[in-house]
C-alpha cells in the first residue's frame, strides 16, 4: 500500500476547525482528485484532537495527521500531479484560510501494517531474554 501523510501543523494561539475540514475540504480534496486521475484513495485515516506526551494539546506538534491509502503507486503519482499544479489544486489552496492557520507538511511513501501482533510479541519477547542473557 501507498501513504500521503498530511500533518497540519500548530501555531501557538491559532486553532484548527475540524469540522470544515472534515464536512467541506476533504471531501472537495477527494473529489478533486478524482475529477483529475480517475482514482480515488482506498481509505482516508485521521488523527485528531491531538495531544503531546504531558496530555495538553499545545504540546502537540499538529492539529490532525491525515493518511490517504492507495493499492498502487499511481495513486502518489496522481496526488504529486495535483498538488503541483497551480490551477487544478487552486480550490484546494484557497480553502486553507477556512480551516487552518499554516499550509500543511506532505509526505509520501510506501505503508507497511503489521497485522499479527502475536508474532510482534513473540518476536520482542525473544529479544528480551536474548538480551537480558547478555547475547546481544
Amino acid at each position: 500500500m501507498h501513504t500521503v501523510s498530511i500533518r497540519y501543523p500548530r501555531k501557538p494561539g491559532e486553532s484548527f476547525d475540524f469540522q470544515h475540514w472534515a464536512k467541506v475540504h476533504m471531501p472537495l480534496g477527494i473529489a478533486t482528485y478524482e475529477q483529475n486521475n480517475e482514482l480515488m484513495p482506498v481509505r482516508v485515516m485521521v488523527q485528531h484532537d491531538t495531544f503531546g506526551m504531558d496530555g495538553k494539546p499545545e504540546s502537540a506538534d499538529c492539529y490532525i495527521t491525515v493518511w490517504l491509502v492507495f493499492d498502487t503507486a499511481e495513486g502518489l503519482a496522481g496526488f504529486m500531479r495535483l498538488h503541483n499544479d497551480a490551477e487544478r489544486s487552486a480550490d484546494l489552496e484557497r480553502d486553507f484560510d477556512n480551516y487552518t492557520p499554516l499550509p500543511p507538511h506532505i509526505v509520501l511513501g510506501e505503508l507497511t501494517v503489521f497485522e499479527d501482533m502475536n508474532e510482534v510479541l513473540r518476536t520482542g519477547q525473544a529479544l528480551l531474554q536474548s538480551r537480558a542473557a547478555g547475547e546481544d
